[in-house]
């Protein structure tokens, strides 16, 4: 019954945007890239979140954990650290699949579709499988015209990590992809 009334909710809120050409048009939670993160969390929240952002600490990722989300267990949240009003340059929502990657794969290829359609004039690329230290991941991104980009992506943890396989759905501006390539050099 969860995963009939999970796919109901995923597709009728893709639907939602006919067919979008800016990734400001996708939402996540309701949040959008663009907006600010006061809209929708208190200081105190944020404050409190768990903060996974790199060391220079020019942008910050806060993993939020406060709010009974309707699609997603958590969301992850990154706003350049400058920026007074906290507005938002990455939306990811994550979906746990504990030791269950097929299902993951499975509902990744669901949202995949519906987002191939949300987003016709997107430039879609299926990356297939890619190896990271503590396992694995399978990647299908689209790239608008002005670099920013959707990721969906199911992620395949060992079990040393400690981590529940999950499912994520990203919303990154072109500022912070261009950031994070500097990170990986």
């Amino acid at each position: 019954m969860n995963k009939l009334l999970l796919i109901l909710i995923l597709t009728f809120s893709f639907q939602s945007l006919v067919k979008a050409d800016d990734i400001r048009d996708f939402e996540i939670e309701g949040m959008s890239i663009g907006d600010s993160l006061l809209n929708y969390y208190s200081e105190e929240e944020i404050n409190n979140a768990t903060d996974e952002s790199y060391k220079d600490r020019l942008f910050i990722t806060k993993t939020m954990w406060t709010k009974n989300y309707n699609l997603y267990d958590i969301v992850q949240l990154t706003y350049k650290k400058s920026d007074e009003k906290k507005n938002l340059h990455t939306i990811v929502g994550v979906i746990d699949f504990p030791n269950n990657i097929n299902k993951c794969k499975k509902e990744m290829k669901k949202i995949v579709s519906e987002l191939s359609l949300l987003f016709p004039f997107a430039t879609k690329k299926d990356w297939g499988k890619y190896d990271m230290s503590e396992g694995h991941y399978f990647p299908v991104t689209f790239d608008f015209k002005d670099s920013s980009r959707a990721m969906v992506a199911c992620f395949d943890w060992n079990k040393k990590s400690g981590i529940k396989d999950n499912l994520k759905v990203s919303l990154y501006t072109a500022e912070y992809r261009k950031y994070l390539k500097k990170q990986k050099q």
